[in-house]
């Protein structure tokens, strides 16, 4: 907490001795101390000639990892979110029923399976893994819970590939599975390890990318743009949504937050009906993730526009 809330807080712990009103001045220091952050991050760059941010080396990296993320819709198939009214929702596609998906992997559970008890009421079988929780923090029907992590190529105990743990539940070769992925920046690894052939075992893919800002920098552009560049192989980004609980990152014109939630669709599931989203992000089927902070603008940024 700032030295400006410091002799605030001893005046109340004297006067009142209130935790809930202490907790109330941090919320308000950090929001004011991230309203500082967002505005000295959005005019790093206001004086500059926008030719001079553009011919940056940081420009061109992040240009590039936008460029893999560039959103298209599928014709003739609406979005619905899947998950929480806050935090753990995606908007995917709707098309998540069987026949056409069967079964659903979950990578990351922690504190939230909204997504995963609305993927189970569609009658989907779940397969939920995370080496570090013990239990799920409520019931999901039609789930089976492992104490198991997902690993990159490194291995580790208690921890399997994404390979390995399809091959153990009969579903390696399954083209009727469905996957959503948070675990909190070992996805790096796991994208890097996992094979297209494997990934094409998944119809749709909803993951939360971290450390995007990383980007701007040669190591972490040659990170992510290698794990993007082998999803978009198989699978096109259908939507995108910035996580407001990290301050963005602008350059250029261009905003990267940080901490970036991306929806996949398999590309030869919906071969000739893609068609290029022009829309603003975030939309109606977004919500922010934090009660008491709004949602990333993102504009048109990921948008691919048609041409002319």
């Amino acid at each position: 907490m700032s030295s400006f809330f410091r002799p605030v807080k001893r005046a109340i712990r004297g006067l009142f001795g209130t935790d809930a009103m202490l907790r109330h001045l941090q919320v308000a220091d950090e929001k004011r101390q991230r309203d500082v952050l967002l505005l000295g991050n959005a005019i790093q760059y206001a004086a500059a000639d926008p030719a001079d941010v553009r011919a940056l080396p940081e420009y061109a990296r992040a240009a590039s990892v936008v460029k893999l993320l560039q959103t298209c819709r599928v014709e003739g198939t609406p979005l619905v979110r899947v998950g929480g009214e806050i935090d753990g929702g995606y908007v995917m596609l709707d098309t998540m029923r069987p026949p056409t998906v069967t079964a659903g992997y979950s990578f990351g559970v922690g504190h939230d399976v909204s997504w995963d008890v609305d993927v189970a009421r569609r009658g989907i079988d779940l397969f939920l893994y995370d080496h570090t929780v013990k239990r799920l923090p409520e019931p999901v029907p039609r789930a089976k819970f492992f104490r198991t992590g997902i690993r990159g190529r490194d291995p580790a105990a208690g921890q399997k590939t994404v390979a390995e743990v399809l091959a153990d539940n009969g579903h390696t070769g399954r083209r009727d599975l469905v996957l959503k992925m948070d675990i909190e920046g070992a996805e790096w690894p796991v994208l890097e390890e996992v094979s297209s052939e494997t990934l094409a075992s998944f119809s749709q893919i909803a993951v939360e990318l971290h450390g995007m800002g990383d980007a701007l920098t040669p190591e972490g552009h040659a990170r992510i743009s290698g794990a993007l560049g082998k999803l978009a192989v198989t699978h096109q980004p259908i939507h995108v949504h910035g996580n407001c609980n990290v301050v963005p990152v602008w350059i250029g014109g261009l905003v990267l937050p940080p901490v970036l939630e991306v929806s996949y669709v398999r590309r030869v599931d919906h071969e000739g009906k893609f068609v290029p989203r022009d829309e603003v992000f975030p939309t109606d089927l977004d919500r922010s993730n934090s009660l008491e902070l709004p949602d990333i603008y993102l504009g048109r940024t990921f948008s691919r526009p048609r041409s002319g």
